[in-house]
């Protein structure tokens, strides 16, 4: 019977170290994602930056308006629709 309760102690134990190591993943995982969004983020700031001139003498609203006006516009949602359109044929 002692050697039952034993290996059912392990088992658990086990299965406790697999659980942390799960969330550790899990945390992980998070973590990577975090990281690849924030790098995208900065890589399009820095796309946007590059069409401007002096960047740094706009404020975020201008910027935030500048885009609401250029995404308006029929030749950006023509284009918009002809990427949807590209990537769903692949």
């Amino acid at each position: 019977m002692a050697d039952i309760s034993e290996k059912i102690a392990k088992a658990e134990e086990e299965i406790r170290q697999l659980q942390n190591k799960r969330r550790k993943l899990l945390n992980q995982q998070k973590s990577e994602e975090r990281k690849a969004r924030t790098h995208q983020l900065i890589e399009r700031g820095a796309i946007l930056e590059s069409f401007l001139e002096q960047p740094e003498q706009y404020r975020n609203e201008q910027i935030k308006g500048l885009l609401e006006v250029a995404f308006r516009s029929m030749q950006a949602q023509e284009y918009l629709r002809k990427i949807i359109r590209d990537k769903g044929e692949n």
